[in-house]
């Protein structure tokens, strides 16, 4: 498996996990009212633990999911489609 497979693939799970985290943290700090005078602390904070937290967890799901995506059943062309031409 090559690097920047692996690569791509950590940065696409650790965007999308960043998000959620993100949506959490503002969802907990402006939803829980001991949180929300300090809303933006507890965002930044939650946010950046995410961050911190998810980093090496998104590395080690780029390394297992090239062998899963290489599966004989995965890789097959669909049935459905057409052959790719040239025609407008």
């Amino acid at each position: 498996m090559s690097t920047t497979a692996r690569l791509q693939i950590a940065l696409l799970f650790y965007t999308s996990v960043n998000v959620a985290i993100f949506t959490a943290a503002v969802y907990a700090s402006t939803l829980f009212p001991p949180l929300l005078p300090h809303a933006g602390f507890w965002i930044a904070a939650i946010t950046a633990v995410g961050m911190f937290m998810t980093a090496p967890l998104a590395w080690c799901v780029g390394a297992c999911l090239p062998s899963i995506w290489h599966d004989k059943l995965v890789a097959q062309p669909s049935p459905l489609a057409q052959a790719p031409s040239r025609e407008v």
